[in-house]
């Protein structure tokens, strides 16, 4: 399921073209709430996120006193 869906991304991404960044997105939150974002600020809020949950992860390691991953961007960059 993560290679499917990391492979989706890739695809989606290689196939965007800037100028869709700035398009408008209507949708609404599990509340039924209504919102408006661009595409590239959703693209932006599942990285961010994606980040957290990995920190969250990370210190839970160190609790268990075992060695975190790094998770920096630039180490992803990297590759």
């Amino acid at each position: 399921m993560f290679e499917d869906n990391a492979e989706q991304y890739h695809v989606y991404i290689e196939g965007l073209e800037e100028s869709k960044l700035d398009e408008m997105i209507d949708y609404a939150n599990q509340n039924g709430v209504p919102f408006r974002t661009s595409v590239g600020d959703i693209l932006l809020q599942v990285l961010l996120h994606g980040q957290y949950h990995r920190g969250q992860i990370n210190r839970a390691l160190r609790i268990e006193s075992a060695e975190p991953v790094r998770i920096d961007y630039i180490t992803f960059a990297r590759l």
